[in-house]
């Protein structure tokens, strides 16, 4: 969450150049390298900021010091942090079953949808990219999506019956996804750059990435490529995390599952892709699996939400609210 600049609380919005040190040949560098807000300065490492631009090293490190210092409070209580978190609105997920798993809806950082093929989760990500143009007294953000497609999954002509369905004019409601899509884990990351783009100019509330490991599992397979693989998941995901905390954006990610060999018979255990960079890195996860026809979604990791479940079902309609077996 940003604190200061921008925030919630009516601050005067910060300009590089009014941040002690910077003039405005530095200013001019940093914006040359793709960085245009404070906010943005303040969550980049001084090492990475010396790579993107022509700033001497310290000189680095002494502008992004000084762009913490300018948002983001040195200590906060636990009091004032629940007031400036009771300014987020969630986002209605357009299911009253899943809302309520996910205490009101969606909410900034990066929530993580786990699953096997059919399951549901390019279709939940599909009614998102609607449920977010809804006006704010319905539960969305009056906002646009923007919807990094890594499978070839995203297709428009689903969303014409799911806009109805929401009341939406399917038109109007195109206009607002930006679709990229992503041929190599190198495109994936520069998808990501542009996403960034279209969030600090407030074309995109809602950031879907689908799926979040598929090229990198196919381009770095076998155990000897597993520690760049896991490097470069961990940088797309750490990019992903500063998107949010610097925009207060929601990120909505696809994850494959991986079979385990079996261990009970008759039982094939599954667990997520990427191993532990994905799952510290993702704020929210929720699993999905398909039973009679309906899927159950289960809360497995979150800092706030209780474990629980619930039942959706996929309908032309979209996703709507279903009874779980008996």
């Amino acid at each position: 969450m940003s604190f200061k600049e921008g925030g919630e609380g009516g601050e005067e919005k910060l300009e590089l150049e009014d941040l002690e040190g910077i003039g405005s040949s530095t200013a001019e560098k940093l914006r040359r390298a793709g960085i245009n807000t404070v906010s943005q300065l303040a969550c980049i490492p001084a090492r990475e900021l010396e790579e993107i631009s022509d700033l001497a090293e310290g000189r680095a490190g002494e502008a992004a010091r000084s762009a913490r210092e300018a948002v983001f409070p040195k200590v906060m209580t636990a009091k004032e942090y629940l007031e400036k978190r009771k300014c987020i609105q969630p986002m209605t997920t357009g299911s009253k079953n899943l809302d309520c798993l996910l205490c009101g809806g969606l909410e900034p950082g990066i929530t993580e949808l786990i699953g096997a093929y059919g399951t549901g989760k390019t279709q939940i990500c599909l009614q998102l990219c609607l449920t977010v143009q809804l006006t704010r007294n319905r539960g969305g953000l009056d906002g646009a999506a923007f919807y990094i497609d890594t499978e070839d999954t995203f297709k428009p002509e689903r969303l014409n019956p799911i806009a109805k369905a929401l009341g939406l004019e399917i038109e109007q409601a195109l206009d607002r996804i930006s679709v990229f899509r992503a041929i190599n884990s190198d495109h994936q990351l520069e998808g990501l750059r542009v996403a960034q783009e279209y969030v600090a100019q407030k074309k995109a509330d809602l950031i879907i990435v689908d799926s979040l490991t598929a090229h990198f599992r196919a381009e770095y397979s076998g155990r000897e490529n597993l520690v760049f693989r896991q490097q470069r998941l961990n940088t797309f995901i750490h990019r992903l995390q500063r998107i949010s905390t610097i925009h207060n954006t929601i990120i909505v990610v696809t994850n494959q599952v991986l079979d385990v060999p079996e261990v009970i018979p008759g039982v094939k255990p599954a667990r997520p892709a990427g191993g532990n960079v994905v799952a510290h890195g993702c704020t929210f996860r929720l699993w999905l699996e398909r039973s009679k026809g309906m899927t159950k979604v289960s809360v497995i990791d979150s800092p706030k939400h209780p474990r629980n479940s619930t039942w959706i079902a996929l309908t032309e309609a979209g996703v709507v609210d279903a009874e779980g077996p008996r």
